[in-house]
């Protein structure tokens, strides 16, 4: 009964969802509905690098002998390449959305963004997020701390929590997020 919402980050390869095959590449994001399996397969050297989010929380992954056939055929493409052309703009900031509805994932959104050199005003929202910064550095503000981020780093903000991103680099600060249970990035209050 769980969700998996994967990130590659590092890697090509091909992912199978329940008998149906998707290549992976960086920048890929994936989706698996409930009672589907995965396997994933590398087809090159390098090492594939990814992020996967499960929800609700499984208390332990099942391991399967044989992949299932048991692809939901209603949302056929589960794996989305971000495009910077695709990119919405919200304030100095952009962001993309990978994994949601279109996909058939209706309980989480997954999305990729760019942030420049700023600080985000202070805000809260109503889903619980968690974001990966993928490169560039920064700080993360909330109402009593004020910790140091960078790539490879992963933040988790509660619902409700005040917080507010900034970016140091001149070059930016890339990241990807999800949010739970949710399909907008952009709402806050």
């Amino acid at each position: 009964d769980n969700h998996v919402v994967i990130l590659v980050t590092e890697g090509n390869g091909v992912i199978t969802i329940s008998g149906r095959s998707f290549e992976i590449k960086p920048e890929a994001g994936v989706y698996i509905r409930p009672n589907e399996a995965f396997c994933i397969t590398n087809i090159e050297s390098e090492k594939i690098k990814l992020f996967a989010t499960v929800f609700p929380t499984p208390e332990v992954p099942l391991i399967l002998a044989t992949m299932p056939n048991n692809f939901l055929e209603d949302y056929p493409v589960r794996v989305v390449i971000a495009d910077s052309k695709s990119r919405n703009r919200m304030a100095n900031r952009y962001w993309e959305l990978l994994v949601d509805k279109q996909v058939g994932c209706t309980m989480a959104a997954q999305f990729i963004g760019e942030i420049p050199e700023s600080k985000a005003a202070p805000h809260r929202h109503l889903y619980e997020e968690s974001l990966i910064i993928l490169k560039g550095s920064g700080y993360m503000w909330t109402e009593n701390y004020k910790a140091k981020v960078t790539a490879g780093d992963i933040i988790f903000l509660p619902r409700k929590q005040m917080h507010s991103l900034q970016c140091l680099d001149p070059e930016g600060l890339y990241l990807v997020g999800i949010i739970y249970p949710g399909d907008n990035p952009s709402i806050s209050y």
